[in-house]
């Protein structure tokens, strides 16, 4: 929490009705050890009432919120040598965010301790954790739901409600953010600039700083972002697409790193990707359009599931794309969250749930899980070798590629391709049979020797497995091996 407006932050602090769980008053009482028990409880009090912030503050009435003033001086105490604050830092466990802020008022001093939640664990003091249950300070543990409460929140937060910018005025909120096209996109019809800031705090894309002013989030920051490198946290997040000549790295044409969030972006970062990848154009009824070597749905589930599922703790660089004349590479920091084999099947798992729910709101991707199964149904559509999924030194990589006919496919390409089409009728409800996989590989019916060698392949592989066992060749069917 940064105090920029102590005196304004005072002004709504005693604004509330009466203490709550988040917000003490005091007068000249200054204990070390209760201090840092009233750190423990008010910084888990915060989490469990879903406040930004908590705060302990001398110089004022605790019954009618008078401003009375304090002879305390924090930045001035020590405990045996040591600074008060540096003394509090090392016996708050975890490590929490806090800072002293000094200030007058109509000549009485005033000392606020403003205390971040901690969103790893409950936050002890001297190793036991506190609690504030209707303003009054309790030991965690005889509060066991409330402990269970605390422990479920710190498994819920993430990167993504973390503060990208703090304390801007509604001006600075629009000149950085494109906040007005970001909740166009989330549905808000009637656009005004109140409306849309209560729309952003409704949705905690914005925080109200209590100091007549807003802080902007990471995931703001990420949707909406004028400029991602405004951002440090942020900056690295940004996709890159580079283009190459040839199938060599070495022979890179363009290389381009974005420079706005995602959100507001998608469709221009789709368009400026399929402008590079390989087309020819047809005429159809008199109609000039472009045939892509690869499917642009595909293309767009692939990159939507790069931006959503990346690690954004990650240091480092952000997605990437990478086109190459007879293939698309999509990677993004973090390794998988579910096996690359099982990406068509598993239930979805997201590290980043709140901003894969907005790119849906915003009709940027599929719902939960969909994504995948389309982009790979549109690729055997059209006869494509299967994608390759990897994990490549803590990155998911995802490879898409051009057309190769079936006699150019490797073994290794049939038996996936063999894999992920079960997978797929399996997920639909049906099973495959060598006649499907002939048509997925657009083979004719007296091609079905070559479809049956690879069946036996993939069997070897383990990727896939008869129905029944004893099933008859001509009404053979076939699921993943893992269907038991």
């Amino acid at each position: 929490m940064e105090i920029v407006d102590p005196q304004q932050l005072l002004t709504r602090l005693r604004a509330e009705p009466r203490e709550t769980e988040w917000l003490e008053f005091k007068s000249n009482r200054l204990d070390h050890d209760e201090v840092g028990q009233y750190m423990s409880g008010l910084a888990n009090a915060a989490m469990l009432s879903g406040s930004d912030a908590a705060y302990l503050v001398y110089g004022i009435d605790n019954d009618t919120h008078d401003i009375i003033g304090t002879t305390v001086r924090l930045k001035e105490e020590t405990v045996g040598g040591q600074l008060f604050e540096h003394w509090l830092s090392r016996l708050l466990v975890p490590s929490v965010n806090f800072c002293f802020v000094s200030f007058e008022v109509d000549n009485k001093h005033i000392e606020i301790i403003a205390i971040d939640p901690c969103y790893v664990s409950p936050v002890r003091f001297k190793g036991h954790a506190f609690v504030r249950v209707d303003s009054i300070q309790q030991p965690l543990k005889d509060f066991p739901e409330r402990e269970r409460a605390l422990w479920a929140i710190t498994s819920r937060y993430s990167f993504e409600q973390g503060i990208a910018a703090a304390h801007l005025t509604e001006e600075m909120l629009f000149e950085r953010f494109d906040c007005i096209n970001l909740v166009k996109m989330l549905g808000v019809k009637t656009v005004t600039n109140t409306g849309i800031i209560e729309k952003l705090l409704a949705d905690g894309l914005i925080l109200d700083d209590r100091q007549n002013g807003y802080d902007a989030t990471n995931l703001l920051a990420i949707l909406a972002a004028n400029k991602l490198s405004e951002f440090p946290i942020i900056s690295t997040k940004a996709p890159r697409v580079i283009q190459y000549s040839s199938t060599s790295k070495l022979d890179g044409v363009d290389d381009v790193t974005g420079e706005r969030g995602y959100g507001v972006t998608f469709s221009k970062l789709l368009s400026f990707i399929m402008i590079r990848v390989p087309h020819r154009e047809e005429i159809l009824h008199g109609i000039r359009s472009k045939k892509y070597t690869i499917p642009e749905i595909s293309i767009r589930e692939f990159v939507a599931n790069a931006l959503i599922h990346q690690d954004l703790t990650a240091v480092g660089s952000g997605p990437r794309v990478e086109i190459f004349p007879d293939k698309i590479r999509i990677t993004n920091p973090g390794k998988p969250l579910v096996s690359p084999d099982r990406f068509i099947d598993a239930p979805a798992k997201s590290r980043n749930e709140k901003l894969a729910k907005f790119m849906r709101q915003m009709g940027l991707c599929e719902e939960r899980g969909s994504g995948v199964d389309r982009a790979v149904e549109a690729i055997e559509r059209a006869a494509l070798p299967p994608p390759l999924f990897q994990e490549a030194e803590g990155s998911t990589v995802v490879t898409i590629f051009a057309e190769r006919s079936f006699a150019a496919m490797t073994k290794e390409d049939r038996v996936r391709a063999c894999y992920q089409h079960a997978q797929l009728r399996f997920e639909s409800g049906n099973f495959m049979s060598n006649g499907s996989l002939r048509e997925r590989f657009r083979l004719a019916d007296k091609q079905y020797p070559q479809v049956s060698v690879v069946i036996r392949e993939a069997i070897e592989a383990k990727k896939i497995r008869p129905l029944d066992e004893d099933q008859a060749k001509r009404t053979a069917r076939y699921v993943p091996a893992y269907v038991t």
